[in-house]
């Protein structure tokens, strides 16, 4: 009777793990960023691609290099508009199933430049995490600006993809589970 007992906990446990699965990839993943922590830098009418479709564009940046209006973009879709000055600290939040407000995008605008035929600014440190209710990232292509110190002339493709999040969580479940179905045998036998 205590092994019957014994196979139904495992059981129990099981379906509360399996339960559980879905509100994994809802969730923040804050351990494995798609961008963490990099920098760069834009000059006016110059746009950085991100993963997920979005892209960073630097409108305007005024003489005394004080203010500047940045555009962060999803798929040529204007999803925040936000004037900047140094030091600010942008983000870019999504609110998923009408409950979790999630931050997909961090921005610190850590320079402002005024040259008298550009303006530069530079952002760093830049997060940018996973959006659920989007398709899976790809690989970003990525090109070196001219004083990269790429000599070979040619444009570089980033073939590196980030690991989707929440899968280890998965894998583990499904692990565990058949280690409890294993342990509920072995029990029975005996």
């Amino acid at each position: 009777m205590k092994t019957a007992k014994k196979g139904w906990v495992c059981i129990i446990i099981i379906i509360f793990i399996m339960i559980g699965i879905p509100d994994v990839r809802a969730q923040q993943d804050y351990d494995n960023p798609l961008i963490n922590g990099t920098g760069f830098f834009l000059s006016t009418g110059q746009a950085r691609t991100f993963y997920q479709g979005y892209s960073l564009t630097l409108m305007f940046v005024n003489n005394n290099a004080n203010k500047g209006w940045v555009q962060l973009k999803l798929n040529k879709t204007v999803v925040k508009s936000a004037t900047i000055s140094p030091d600010e600290i942008i983000y870019y939040n999504i609110t998923s199933n009408d409950t979790n407000e999630t931050v997909i995008f961090y921005f610190k605008v850590s320079g402002m430049y005024s040259g008298e035929d550009t303006h530069i600014v530079t952002f760093s440190p830049v997060y940018q995490y996973y959006n659920p209710d989007l398709p899976e990232p790809t690989a970003l292509p990525t090109t070196y600006p001219v004083n990269s110190g790429n000599s070979s002339g040619s444009n570089n493709t980033c073939t590196d993809a980030t690991p989707i999040p929440g899968l280890k969580i998965i894998l583990t479940t499904l692990i565990l589970g058949l280690c409890s179905i294993w342990f509920w045998k072995i029990s029975i036998i005996k």
